[in-house]
């Protein structure tokens, strides 16, 4: 595992730590801390900081880790990670040390942890913390736990009864359970009452009742084992209202696409070879709709789906003709406005300019092509007619095709996926106020740029060597306890 430069990465060298004690714990989250402050010149940062590039940007403002007296200019840190995929054993010491990492935590190897293990756990905040070989959990620990306050993940726990269910409900963020291949009717009713996502992939069918309950689930919901679904469980969520995830669906017969095309918000099926009924009935759905289709989907099919009043996603289509391309730009308008709505088309890969004077009238909203990521002058001079266009998929732009974009009189353009562009492409291009473009093509070249004014916060921070070899120096200590252990 390599970083953008090519240099192993630290994750490399923290997973040879398998034994920690409180004192090389702190060691270990001061070593990783990245203070953020404000200044007059805004958030100082390295730009050679590996530490910092691999938080990807996220800041936590909670207190400053490893700093027991921080600057006042300090406001928070980056959100950081810190694995420590085998460390084998948690002791309350060193949980209280590590819960001061302000950035995610992996810690997947302690089989078992106590309760108060757990309480501490549960302070730690700034980034999601992952326990994926715990096999067992107490009711106690699980309501501690579900006082975390990031991602959380416990994806080995096999089983929840009513206590623990009710203990990991308190939780409002991303809970991930894909180890629970079953689940009682008593569990779904305590799960039902978790705010955030909730990851329950290990499910492969459940009863009515048990979907009864996840229907009221207040977060969105994944429940990506799901191969077919019953007629009680088809009518459970068409009852429930919000995120819905089925993408692993592989059939849908009428009669339960029109149970379910009672649900309210937004709705993910998988590949579905769906019967003209069945298409009828999605196309009645509230909220947005997202399915793969095959490619070769027939128009009927097409005019059932976007008949849907909302924003429609159709995997799977990776050509269109003419006559498609008819049915696809007179989607449906959400609730008779134009631009209220938008259809995502991010598998087609290629697009020829009749298709794409066709696309160019579709007025629901948005029309997102990001597959297509080569486009020639002839398919821009059409496309350019479109009011919102997603062409992130483009990387690579010649000077005549960015010379029609640049003339662009709609909304919004976006092209953040380019990478390779002339300088007068991206000055005709950074004119239009309408055009999203990457964040490096925004730079004013007339001034320095960001990264060679920014400084280091912390100008004792280590540098790449010595944090490897601080790291090093703590698994080495680690394997001789490890040796001494009886």
């Amino acid at each position: 595992m390599t970083n953008s430069s090519g240099s192993p990465s630290y994750r490399k060298h923290t997973s040879k730590i398998r034994h920690l004690d409180a004192l090389r714990a702190k060691q270990l989250v001061k070593l990783f801390a990245r203070p953020v402050s404000a200044g007059e010149e805004g958030v100082a940062r390295s730009p050679v900081d590996a530490v910092i590039r691999g938080a990807h940007g996220l800041l936590t403002l909670d207190r400053v880790a490893g700093h027991d007296e921080p600057a006042a200019n300090v406001v928070g840190q980056y959100s950081t990670h810190l694995y420590l995929h085998e460390v084998i054993r948690l002791p309350f010491s060193v949980a209280q040390e590590l819960a001061e990492h302000r950035g995610h935590l992996y810690l997947d190897k302690a089989e078992h942890i106590t309760d108060r293990v757990a309480e501490a756990l549960s302070k730690h905040v700034g980034g999601g913390l992952s326990l994926n070989n715990l096999r067992v959990l107490s009711a106690s620990a699980a309501q501690a736990l579900g006082r975390h306050f990031g991602e959380l993940s416990l994806n080995s726990i096999s089983t929840l009864d009513d206590k623990q269910a009710l203990g990991l409900a308190q939780h409002a963020n991303e809970l991930y359970l894909w180890g629970i291949e079953k689940l009682s009717v008593d569990a779904a009713a305590g799960l039902s009452q978790h705010r955030g996502d909730l990851m329950l992939g290990g499910l492969a069918s459940m009863s009515g009742r048990v979907a009864g309950h996840l229907a009221y689930h207040r977060g969105r919901l994944h429940l990506h084992g799901i191969g077919a679904l019953s007629d009680e469980v088809a009518e459970a969520f068409g009852r429930r209202h919000g995120f819905l995830c089925l993408k692993c669906l592989e059939s849908l017969p009428a009669s339960q696409a029109r149970l379910l095309s009672s649900h309210k918000g937004p709705l993910f099926l998988g590949e579905l070879d769906l019967e003209p009924a069945a298409a009828d009935s999605l196309g009645k759905h509230e909220g947005s709709l997202s399915l793969a289709v095959q490619d070769s989907v027939g128009p009927q099919i097409l005019e059932s789906l976007l008949a849907h009043s909302g924003p429609v996603t159709l995997a799977g289509v990776a050509t269109i003709d003419e006559r498609r391309a008819h049915v696809l730009a007179n989607q449906a308008l959400h609730k008779g406005i134009v631009g209220m709505s938008s259809l995502f088309l991010d598998d087609v890969e290629d697009v020829s300019p009749q298709v794409g004077s066709i696309l160019a009238t579709h007025k629901a909203g948005g029309l997102s092509l990001k597959g297509l990521h080569d486009l020639t002058e002839h398919v821009a001079r059409e496309l350019v007619h479109h009011p919102m266009l997603y062409l992130d998929g483009v990387s690579v732009l010649s000077d005549s095709a960015a010379k029609i974009l640049g003339g662009y009189e709609g909304a919004t353009l976006s092209l953040r996926g380019l990478r390779t562009v002339s300088p007068l492409a991206i000055s005709r291009l950074r004119d239009n106020p309408a055009i999203e473009l990457p964040r490096q093509f925004h730079a004013d070249t007339s001034s320095p740029s960001d990264s060679s004014t920014t400084r280091p916060l912390d100008t004792h921070s280590p540098n790449r060597q010595e944090t490897i070899r601080v790291i090093q120096q703590i698994a080495r200590h680690g394997e001789q306890i490890l040796r001494q252990s009886p």
